[in-house]
This record gives C-alpha cells, sequence and structure tokens, in this order.
C-alpha cells in the first residue's frame, strides 16, 4: 500500500510536549506507522459517537492515550491531538472541520470549548440575551464573505463580554480570529474585508469538497506540518515549539510581507512584543528574494542591533527558505555592517581601528575629566550623552557647528559659555581616541556613513535593506543604511516597538532622509503571551512619553492577546538566599508540570544577579548556565540564566524574573541623575521600565517576579500586599 499524507496540527506540540517521554516515543512510533499502513490492526481507528464530523476517528497510540484524527479521504489524514483514552472520544466529536470557502485551507475547531467560554462567562445564559451582541450589526452574508465558517454563526451571535471575545477568538482558526477581532473594534466589513481577508484568499476557485486541492495550498501548509519518514527529524520537530522550525503568518501578517505591489519607498511595521513583527519582516525578505537571481545581482540586507538577534535571524531565515534564500541575504548585526564598509574602504584611515565597548568609553572619559578641570559642572553621564546624543547624531565636526547645533531633547541648558567647556572636552577626548586608533561604537558608524558619503547608487551594495528591531539604533546607523540601498520601491522595510527601545537611541526618520509618510502599519494582537502575563507586563510601563520613531507618540491601544493561562506569580522575599531557595522550588514545580528546563529563563537586571542564580540553582541539583553577551545559548545546557539585555529577541515557555527590588530597577548606574539633565533622567527611567516590560513578554505561558527587601516601585501597580514574606498580584 502507498504511503497515506499524514499532517500534524501547529497546536500539536503543546499536546506532545505534555506527556512524558516514554509516551513520546510511541506517539513518533504512530505516526510513523499511520503514514507507512493506516489499516494495521494496532492503530485500532474507531470512531467516535455523535461526532458533529463522521469524518472524525480515534487511533490507538498505547492503552492509556489515543489521537484525534480527520480522515477526509483514504490517503490523508490530519491530526489534532493526542488525549487520554475517554477524553480523546469527546474532544474528537467536538471538532469541527471544513475547507475554508475563501483561504481555500483546511481548518478545525473544538466546539466544546467554545460552549464553555459561553457558559464560563455568562454570554450563553437567557439573562444575557438583553444585552447587545458583539456582531448584532454584521449579517450572515457578511460572516460568509469574511471566510467564517457557517457553523461558528450562531456562536458568534452569542458573544456580549470581551472576556467570551477573547476566549473564543483563541478557539477558532486564525483567520476567523483576526475577523471577529477586527470587527470588535469597530473596523467595518469592508475594511476587514481589504485588510485582512483579501490578502488571505486562495488563488484558485475553492471547492469546499476537494480537500486534496486545499492540503496543497498554503493556508493549509501554514497551520499544518507533513510527518516525514525521518524519525529524528520528527522528534526534533515535536519537541520544539513550531515557531522554532516553522514560520506561520496570519493573515494581517501575510498582506504586509506579501503585498502584490512594491512599497514605493520605505515601509514600517510597529507592534507591542509577541505581534509577529520578526515573522513579517523574515517573510518580507522571502518575497524579495524570490525576484532575485540565484548569484546575481545585489543582495538583501536583514540587519538588527546585537549578534545574538542576528544569529537567532539567520537561523530563523534558513528554517524558512534553506541554502537557496540565505544565499540570497546578508544577516548582519549593525556593528559587523559597520565594520565591513570601514575595512573594505581602502582611503580610510580606520580599516585597522579599535572599536571601544561602553566600559571603554567610560574609563576614557573619566581619564579626560579628571585632565582637565570642569569644577564638577560637566559629569560622565552627560558628557557621554551630548556626545553621542547631539554631536555624533548630528555629525557634527567644528566648534561652529556645535553652537548653532540643534539640541532638542535635552533637558539642560548650555550658555555659550557651556558650550565652550563642553566642545573642549569632546574635542580633548576625540583627539585621544584617533591617537590610539580607537573608535566608540556609534562613532564607527557615523565614520562609515562619511565613507558612504560619496557613493553613487551604482556602489549602494543592496537591492533591499530589513531592519529588525529598528527602536534600538542611532542616527548615525539610520545615515548609513540609508546609503546601503538606492531609494527607490521596496528599499528600506523597517521594524521595531518604540516601547522595547531598551538603549539610548532616539531618531526621527523622516530627518534621516527616510520617508514612511502612508506606509506605516501597526499589528496589536499578541499571539506569544497569555492575557494574563501580557496585563502584567503592560502594568510595569508607562503607556505616555513613547515615540513612534517619527516625531510622533506611540500608544498600546489596541494591544491584546487572546491567550488565557495562570496567573502571573508576584512574590517578594526577605533575603535573596530566600529568594533564591523559592526560586529553585518555583522551577521544579514548573518542570513537574510539563515545561523542560531548556524552555525555562531566569532574567536579572544585573550579570552579578544571574550568576548567583546559576551558583543557587546547580547547588539545588538543578542544570543551569549563563548566557552571556554575543553567545549563542545551547538548548541540552537547561535553565539558561540571563540579563535582561541578552533576552531581547527570545522566548520561553516560562520565565522567572528576579532581584527586582529598589536597589535593581531601576539600576542606579543606568539613570542620570535629574539634577544634570531631567529629560535624560525621565528617558533612563522609562528605559528600565523597558526593559522589565521586554523581560517579563518573553514568557508563553508562565511568569513569576520576586525580589527580596523593598520591591521597585515599577510593581506597584502589581504588587497589592506583602505578607509572611510574599506579595499577591494586584489588578
Amino acid at each position: 500500500m502507498a504511503k497515506v499524507n499524514v499532517l500534524f496540527a501547529d497546536t500539536f506540540d503543546k499536546a506532545y510536549q505534555n506527556l512524558d517521554a516514554t509516551i513520546q516515543r510511541r506517539v513518533v512510533d504512530f505516526m510513523l506507522k499511520l503514514r507507512k499502513d493506516p489499516d494495521a490492526a494496532g492503530l485500532n481507528l474507531k470512531q467516535p459517537h455523535g461526532a458533529h464530523d463522521k469524518r472524525v476517528w480515534t487511533a490507538r497510540v498505547n492503552d492509556n492515550f489515543r489521537a484525534v484524527l480527520w480522515r477526509p479521504d483514504h490517503t490523508t489524514f490530519y491530526l489534532a491531538s493526542i488525549k487520554p483514552h475517554d477524553d480523546a472520544y469527546t474532544y474528537a466529536a467536538q471538532t469541527v472541520w471544513n475547507v475554508n470557502k475563501v483561504t481555500g485551507g483546511v481548518e478545525f475547531y473544538d466546539h466544546g470549548a467554545i460552549q464553555e467560554v459561553l457558559l464560563r462567562t455568562g454570554d450563553s445564559l437567557p439573562a444575557a440575551r438583553d444585552r447587545p451582541g458583539f456582531f448584532d450589526q454584521v449579517s450572515d452574508a457578511d460572516f460568509a464573505r469574511l471566510g467564517i465558517a457557517s457553523t461558528l454563526t450562531p456562536t458568534l451571535r452569542e458573544i456580549r463580554t470581551e472576556d467570551a471575545l477573547l476566549g473564543i477568538a483563541e478557539q477558532v482558526p486564525k483567520l476567523a480570529s483576526q475577523v471577529i477581532l477586527a470587527l470588535a473594534d469597530g473596523r467595518t466589513t469592508d475594511e476587514v474585508w481589504a485588510d485582512i481577508v483579501t490578502q488571505s484568499e486562495a488563488d484558485d476557485t475553492v471547492d469546499p469538497d476537494d480537500v486534496a486541492a486545499a492540503t496543497e495550498r498554503p493556508a493549509t501548509r501554514e497551520s499544518f506540518a507533513v510527518v516525514t519518514d525521518d524519525s529524528e527529524e520528527l522528534e526534533r520537530m515535536l519537541l520544539k515549539p513550531m515557531s522554532e522550525w516553522r514560520i506561520f503568518l496570519h493573515p494581517q501578517q501575510r498582506r504586509l510581507a506579501y503585498r502584490a505591489k512594491p512599497y514605493n519607498g520605505p515601509a514600517r511595521v510597529s507592534g507591542g512584543p509577541g505581534t509577529g513583527k520578526t515573522v513579517v519582516a523574515l517573510h518580507r525578505v522571502k518575497a524579495l528574494a524570490a525576484d532575485i537571481p540565484s548569484g546575481a545581482g545585489r543582495k538583501i540586507l536583514l540587519t538588527t542591533y546585537t549578534n545574538a538577534l542576528s544569529d537567532l535571524l539567520h537561523r530563523l531565515l534558513d528554517d524558512l527558505g534553506g541554502p537557496d534564500l540565505t544565499a540570497k541575504v546578508d544577516v548582519l548585526n549593525i556593528d559587523k555592517l559597520v565594520r565591513d564598509v570601514l575595512r573594505n574602504d581602502a582611503e580610510s584611515q580606520w580599516v585597522n581601528v579599535e572599536i571601544l565597548g561602553d566600559a571603554a568609553i567610560a574609563a576614557r572619559w573619566n581619564d579626560v575629566i579628571t585632565g582637565l578641570s570642569t569644577n564638577g559642572s560637566f559629569d560622565r553621564p552627560f558628557l557621554i550623552s551630548e556626545w553621542e546624543q547631539v554631536v555624533l547624531a548630528q555629525n557634527i565636526r567644528t566648534r561652529e557647528e556645535y553652537f548653532s547645533a540643534r539640541r532638542s531633547g535635552r533637558g539642560r541648558r548650555l550658555t555659550r559659555s557651556d558650550r565652550a567647556t563642553v566642545w573642549s572636552l569632546i574635542q580633548e577626548f576625540e583627539r585621544r581616541l584617533d591617537r590610539d586608533q580607537a573608535l566608540g561604537f556609534k562613532q564607527a558608524a557615523v565614520r562609515a556613513g562619511d565613507a558612504t558619503a560619496n557613493w553613487t547608487d551604482a556602489d549602494r551594495p543592496y537591492q533591499h535593506v530589513i531592519v529588525d528591531e529598528a527602536q534600538d539604533l542611532h542616527a548615525a546607523h539610520w545615515t548609513l543604511l540609508r546609503a546601503m540601498v538606492p531609494a527607490g520601491p521596496d528599499d528600506l522595510f523597517i521594524v521595531g516597538d518604540a516601547f522595547q527601545r531598551i538603549y539610548d537611541n532616539r531618531i526621527t526618520l523622516g530627518k534621516l532622509g527616510i520617508d514612511i509618510r502612508g506606509r506605516s502599519h501597526r499589528l496589536t494582537l499578541n499571539y506569544r503571551t497569555t492575557r494574563q502575563i501580557l496585563s502584567a507586563a503592560i502594568n510595569v510601563i508607562d503607556p505616555d512619553g513613547y515615540d513612534d520613531l517619527d516625531g510622533g507618540s506611540d500608544s498600546l491601544r489596541g494591544y491584546r492577546s487572546i491567550l488565557r493561562g495562570g496567573t502571573p506569580e508576584v512574590a517578594g522575599y526577605t533575603s535573596p538566599t530566600a529568594e533564591m531557595a523559592a526560586l529553585a522550588d518555583r522551577i521544579r514545580r514548573w518542570h513537574s508540570g510539563g515545561i523542560p528546563l531548556d524552555e525555562i529563563a531566569v532574567i536579572a537586571r544585573t550579570n552579578a544577579t544571574a550568576t548567583t542564580a546559576v551558583t543557587a540553582l546547580q547547588a539545588a541539583g538543578l542544570d543551569a548556565t549563563l548566557a552571556r553577551s554575543g553567545q549563542t545559548t545551547a538548548p541540552e545546557k537547561g535553565i539558561q540564566a540571563m540579563t535582561m539585555h541578552r533576552a531581547k529577541g527570545l522566548e520561553f515557555r516560562a520565565v522567572a524574573i528576579i532581584g527586582a527590588s529598589t536597589r535593581n530597577l531601576p539600576l542606579p548606574a543606568a539613570v542620570t541623575p535629574a539634577e544634570t539633565d531631567y529629560l535624560d533622567h525621565q528617558r533612563d527611567i522609562q528605559r528600565e521600565r523597558s526593559l522589565l516590560f521586554v523581560s517579563a513578554t518573553r514568557a508563553r505561558e508562565a511568569l513569576s517576579i520576586t525580589w527580596s527587601g523593598q520591591p521597585s516601585h515599577f510593581l506597584t501597580g502589581l504588587v497589592r500586599t506583602v505578607t509572611g514574606g510574599s506579595a499577591g498580584l494586584g489588578g
């Protein structure tokens, strides 16, 4: 008998990872056996009684567990879940399957889970029917036009509360989820059709009874993975979250990444953590690369701020398209790009330059301040900020340029005499760096930009530039990136989020020659984090005062998650020792609940605190490793402890944030005194809040935030009571 086609849902990995290792091995064996011979007696295929769909089956994995399958024809099986024996039959009877008439893709949902949402929220009770429904103004015909299965429409008419809306959005297929959330936010059916649905339509006419055609369509392959004959590869796929080996797109994301017409110039996508900005960027690379002949023409540059993030992007891009795609793309962190430009400029004096890190730059500033008496008028934090945010940002080279320079955004006014003193210090600082053939990282970016000043379009090395984590780049980086690609359609594609700015760089893209007017888009649906975790994370930041990278303000309006989970743990302890003991207990509890150790992260504000956690966890018999800046972590090394900066761009099933006390958050050394520059002080505090926000949103399923001593005032909205050494979670 010929092998059949077996596909498993993108939600299957959660059920698989909750099984013990012995059962997991049996699941892999089951999937391979099903693919080889579905009629084998040991599989014990049976149909549940009272099923919504007569094509739903269950199959034996072992004596205690059964698989839930949809068998639309003799040659195809779709695997929905693995559950204990009785639960599998119940679940199978409640699943509803169909081929979407708009996307042409296979989709399914759990009708029983949806009814449980309505019961839990009270929306299905007779008393609720006196209240208006979310979709009273949407006709059945419009629901059908927007790709909503007719079997779902009666359920949607019962939604009257936000809780029910979000609960049901979590259960329904991807397109339906985006459609109902957009409608609930007040979008018209025509707007939803244009922004979401038209980008999801199948290229051919959809026959909902032709499952063979549906199996090959992109909408199906974005939600289901094909079982291969390689057991090791299959096990690797199942043991990792789907996002790590397959990059999925939801309808709004697809519209941005695979736009039919070119963007007529630079375009930007913003959005909070977990909204899929990086996914969109990667797919945009793939879409643009399709028009670049192999081995010919300019490549695409994909860049971001740090080594760790560029390594991650390269791995994800390889997962997305393999060598054929990566051969057309240079994935470089921004500092590597700067070094390459300097080294390739034959006329540059900076070919063999030493580029100094923040600590070395601070030490050299101390030497200058000590050597040139300023009567304490200007301290090191102020001078570094003035040098980076005024002098380097505007590429100022002369005293006259500095005296006439704009200092918008600076909180300390300078007289002409003050400017003369500051300029003399900056001159001496740069003179000493020149003497030693050294540059700071931002200064190196300025010099690299100088090297491109006389380039013509023929000199520009890239056809397209894609920028991830745009909020962290300095003005000099943007000048350099603008020079990397000829101006024109699809030249720059930019993704970022001002709420995740963790470095002191503020820019206005329009003033740097990057005009995104009319080509700016925002994603609002979080696909990573439960809404309980998201609520806690939003609670630690100030929603005001964030810019949009182009002279306007940004907000988190409409930012939400449809995923439900447990309440984050927020707890204080009497001593660091007690906090570490509780950390070990908490991680054991997470691990015994089915979360692998390599899917758990411990995040701290400082490297010293993260190191203390590693030592404590190892002493408690738990495998833990310190993830250092610039190093790629190995999953087999168990629990990963890291700083908040190092955690940027990563995600884990469970995250424990430690040391969230007044001693560490905000970190005194990272905050400019208000008397030195009150605007710098406010921005530093905002960045410290963003670090905590970023750290909390690394968690997908479980989050804890702990401290010893007094809690950070950033946690005021979370801490309700502190009794007996622990705190509860407030509203």
